[in-house]
């Protein structure tokens, strides 16, 4: 048996109905916790990528995973697949999105590269990382998730998210 580690997985959706999207990659993702629950609340942000794209919902849930990082990539990809998901492209519009930030605190290159490469550029992944873990340590740069999220909007300023608590069409 591996030992747990605590893993953090962000949540996006930009495609109705996104609320009810997130919660069904929750109870994917429930399926496979060995406990320490933990969920941020559900923002509505900007779309990053191509123009034409709606506004995600976004979300990061951490808890306790007792496997290896490549197990949980392919439950991740599998759950999206599940789930509805529809290849378009690099960050273009989708059903949902799991992606794996951080597993414990591994540094890994490949597939999966942990922790997830974009994580200090991305506001939509700061915020939630925040509300559920802002003490939380990236193992690259030593910086908490409060430090990260200081940084970020010194150099880009706050986008504004909305806080979501049920689907809107």
């Amino acid at each position: 048996m591996d030992s747990l580690d605590r893993v953090f997985v962000a949540l996006g959706s930009n495609l109705t109905p996104r609320f009810r999207r997130l919660a069904e990659g929750r109870d994917m993702l429930s399926r496979i916790s060995s406990g320490g629950w933990m969920e941020s609340p559900i923002y509505e942000t900007p779309p990053v990528g191509p123009e034409g794209q709606g506004p995600y919902f976004n979300q990061v849930v951490s808890f306790w995973y007792d496997g290896d990082p490549k197990r949980l990539l392919h439950y991740l990809k599998g759950a999206e697949l599940v789930l509805g998901r529809k290849p378009r492209g690099h960050w273009n519009s989708r059903e949902i999105d799991l992606d794996l930030l951080y597993f414990g605190n591994r540094v890994m290159a490949g597939r999966p590269t942990i922790p997830h490469i974009e994580i200090p550029n991305r506001q939509f992944v700061l915020v939630p990382l925040n509300d559920i873990a802002p003490d939380w340590v990236d193992p690259l740069s030593n910086c908490t998730m409060k430090d990260l999220l200081s940084q970020l909007l010194q150099k880009e300023g706050k986008i504004e998210f909305r806080t979501i608590t049920a689907e809107e069409p």
